[in-house]
């Protein structure tokens, strides 16, 4: 009878234990042991930025003094639609531009969001009940990248400046996600300030990484 007692109570304590281990996993993380990831993860999205949302990786223009001088884009595959990347650039392969996301952003948000339409391209609504094709943002044949000429620049405001000072953390967050609440303006509006939330998820790595955007 007190063996079987005995084992009861383990049980439960096992049980208990488990609880506790549980929600001390979901528990959101405090701002001190994820503020210098926080920083480092939207100091590196700057630059990712301009690759996925802004202008871009550079190109010789097919319209330039260069390209006419050097005949880069006789018979062009892809004329009227890209342009060659030029050299002096830090990306000189789509796989280089990933391995660079891939250190800052989750694998969900690259694989759903940035991904599609900067390499993949997709059918979009033409608003008439029939679909169109947005073109990827890049192509690679191995050799060449080239960048669209059909993209956008969607940070013409300029650049966002985060004060870190008043980063917090916001609900719903947890141990897997959480929201980080830091105030930002643009260069070109400093009155203007926003705290709009950016996502970060854990992962299986054990780092945090951004989710959402941070432009």
């Amino acid at each position: 009878m007190k063996k079987r007692i005995f084992t009861v109570i383990l049980s439960l304590c096992l049980m208990l234990g488990s609880s506790v281990c549980f929600t001390g996993c979901s528990r959101a993380p405090k701002v001190e042991d994820i503020y210098d990831r926080v920083v480092e993860l939207i100091e590196a999205s700057y630059e990712l930025n301009t690759v996925f949302y802004g202008e871009g990786l550079p190109v010789y223009e097919s319209d330039s003094v260069y390209a006419d001088y050097t005949h880069m884009y006789y018979g062009f595959t892809y004329a009227g639609d890209y342009e060659i990347v030029s050299d002096y650039t830090k990306f000189a392969s789509v796989d280089e531009i990933k391995a660079a996301a891939e250190k800052v952003y989750s694998t969900a948000y690259l694989e759903d969001v940035l991904y599609p339409s900067a390499f993949d391209g997709y059918a979009i609504d033409d608003g008439t009940g029939g679909s169109a094709y947005a073109y990827s943002r890049y192509v690679d044949d191995g050799m060449w990248i080239y960048r669209s000429v059909h993209d956008k620049n969607y940070l013409q405001n300029g650049t966002r400046v985060y004060d870190y000072s008043t980063m917090k953390i916001v609900s719903p967050s947890n141990g897997e996600a959480c929201y980080v609440s830091i105030e930002s303006y643009l260069l070109s509006d400093p009155a203007n300030i926003s705290t709009d939330p950016i996502r970060l998820v854990l992962q299986d790595d054990g780092q945090w990484y951004l989710d959402s955007f941070t432009g």
